[in-house]
Parts: structure tokens; C-alpha cells; sequence
């Protein structure tokens, strides 16, 4: 544990100083919060509060050297002739999607308000919670939705609302037969598809050879039902030679032959598949949280599970392009 030396020939000391002092912050609150993880339970009760205090001191110091450096990523990031950051594959699986319930953010701030409870008040304000919990069954409250009820179902057709916010979202509806699937384009670096009977997301780098050629890409494998399931090795099979006449693939500054790179770059994928297809269930699970399907019709069920794809398409636009994506107008 010991401490990162300052530097002392810098133009821009002041900075530097100010900087490391943040960095020893979070290192020693690290260090403290470990460190309290290893105590009894009765040892932890010498320290009310102290996870919350350490917690708070790695999040202003976090956010601090975020905005005093921010210019360091502004830098180095590749931008387009438009002055957007350009998206690589890799950013696939580096920036996580996140699903954010607004409930729970609502609560999060109320608990903030009410923050100055005593000791005295604190059994009792448990057990009003506790009374509020079991009045509807965990089961309903944390159901996990694995496919759409009504949305885009075999030989459903879309909903007039949803087309238009498919535009602004820069989405492709696909039928195949009778199924319908969503695919998204990020630059081209990488694709992303939203299946519904079952909720699935993959993404894949993208397929050059599918818009250089109308025959059948080898890298599709078609299942039961009719769905087309794309190959993990998708778009990481051909790309340039060199001299040798050795592909090669390029990711996160590493640069190798396609043999050695696209297995641990088809892992990847699939983990950012998964993270995907987690967050979309999760926006497609609001949908029936604390409802029963008997009193529900179609159409009402239909218009929310559109407004949970369009929330989740909203989460992907915005992780992927650094919250700057802006909706395609006509």
C-alpha cells in the first residue's frame, strides 16, 4: 500500500498533485471497504455508516477526475468527417448495457430525502415496509420474461406506432416467412438483432458478405420456427490479406490472424449478446410486473411491449453512441 510518488518535473503540477490526491482517496477507501467486509457482525456495528461514507467519497472523487480529464478521452477517441465518434467491434462488449427502472430510481431519491430516520423510528419503518412487501407475492413483483406475448408473435402484423420509431431509431424490421426480427446497424462495425418468440438479442460483427451478395451466407444457421440464427464467427471469417496471404483482424489495438482472434472475439459477442438479451427482458418484464393477462386484452398488451422495445432500442442507441445519438426525423 503505498503511495503513488508525485512527480516532480510537470508544467501542469498543480493538476497532476490534485489528481494523485484523488487517486489516494479511492485507494484508501477501497482499502477500507475490504477491509470491513472482512469483520464479524459484531464488529461491523462499531462502524454504522461506514460503507456509506466510503461510498461517497469514491463516487465524488470518480465523477471529479472524470470531468477535470475529460478532455484525455476527447482526444484520443476517433471521430468521423461529421465530428462523431466512430464505433468499433470492440465497443460491443466494452460499453454494458444497463437497464435503469424509474421506480427505483424514485424510491433511491425518497430514501435520500429521508435520510434523518433516528434509531427510535427505524424498527417501526421496517416493519411498514415489510407489511407494503408482502402485500403483493415476490412472484409477481420479479417476474422474468422470456418471450413476447403479442409483439411481432408469428403471423402478427406490426402496430402503426411502432414503424415510425423504428425510423427514428434507425432499426430494420425483417420478416421472414412468419417470423419478424429487428435488426440495428452500428457503423460497421457491428449488428445487432432482436428476436421476440423467444425475447433474444445477437450481436454480431458485420456481414460484408450479405450486401456484396443475394445468395445464402454460410454463416446463417436456420432453426425451428424459422429463424435465422447468425454464426458467433460472423464477419470474422474473410477480411484482408497480406502478403502471405494470412487474414488478419484488428481489435483493441492488437492485430492478429483471424485463426488466433475470432474465437476470443466471437466469446465477447456472445457475452454482449447475453448482456443484451438480459436488458430487454428486463424492459419487456415491466410489462407484467403486478398484472394478470385475464384482465388484459391484445391490443393494451401489444401498445406496452412496444413501448418496452422502444426503451430498449433507446438504452442501445444511447450506450453505444455516448448518449449523442439524436432520432432520424423525416
Amino acid at each position: 500500500n503505498v503511495p503513488t510518488p508525485i512527480p516532480r518535473r510537470n508544467q501542469n503540477a498543480d493538476q497532476v498533485r490534485a489528481a494523485l490526491s484523488r487517486i489516494e482517496k479511492m485507494r484508501a477507501s477501497t482499502q477500507a471497504i475490504l477491509t470491513y467486509c472482512g469483520l464479524t457482525a459484531e464488529e461491523k456495528t462499531s462502524f454504522p455508516g461506514s460503507l456509506k461514507k466510503c461510498s461517497a467519497i469514491l463516487k465524488e472523487n470518480l465523477l471529479a477526475l472524470g470531468k477535470d480529464h475529460s478532455y484525455l478521452f476527447e482526444d484520443v477517441e476517433e471521430k468521423d468527417e461529421d465530428g462523431n465518434p466512430i464505433i468499433k467491434l470492440e465497443d460491443a462488449w466494452n460499453k454494458h448495457l444497463q437497464y435503469v427502472d424509474e421506480t427505483v430510481v424514485q424510491s433511491a431519491a425518497a430514501v435520500e430525502e429521508d435520510d434523518d430516520i433516528t434509531a427510535e423510528d427505524e424498527p417501526a419503518n421496517k416493519r411498514q415496509k415489510t407489511d407494503e412487501d408482502t402485500s403483493t407475492p415476490p412472484a409477481e413483483t420479479n417476474r422474468m420474461v422470456i418471450s413476447a406475448r403479442v409483439l411481432l408473435t408469428p403471423g402478427r402484423k406490426p402496430i402503426s406506432k411502432l414503424i415510425p420509431e423504428l425510423k427514428k431509431k434507425s432499426a430494420v424490421l425483417i420478416k421472414n416467412g412468419t417470423v419478424s426480427s429487428i435488426r440495428m446497424e452500428f457503423g460497421t462495425a457491428f449488428e445487432m438483432t432482436i428476436y421476440f418468440k423467444p425475447l433474444l438479442v445477437t450481436i454480431r460483427a458485420m456481414n460484408k458478405e450479405a450486401t456484396a451478395t443475394t445468395t445464402p451466407i454460410r454463416d446463417i444457421t436456420a432453426l425451428s420456427g424459422g429463424i435465422q440464427w447468425p454464426s458467433l464467427h460472423q464477419g470474422l471469417n474473410t477480411g484482408e490479406t497480406t502478403d502471405d496471404n494470412t487474414s488478419h483482424v484488428s481489435v483493441l489495438g492488437v492485430t492478429g490472424t483471424r485463426a488466433t482472434l475470432a474465437p476470443i472475439i466471437a466469446k465477447q459477442l456472445e457475452y454482449a449478446s447475453a448482456q443484451a438479451t438480459h436488458v430487454l427482458r428486463k424492459c419487456f418484464a415491466a410489462t407484467v410486473n403486478g398484472k394478470t393477462s385475464s384482465s388484459e386484452s391484445d391490443f393494451g398488451i401489444e401498445i406496452a411491449e412496444t413501448s418496452a422495445l422502444i426503451k430498449f432500442m433507446k438504452i442501445v442507441r444511447s450506450t453505444y453512441h455516448n448518449g449523442k445519438w439524436v432520432d432520424v426525423e423525416d
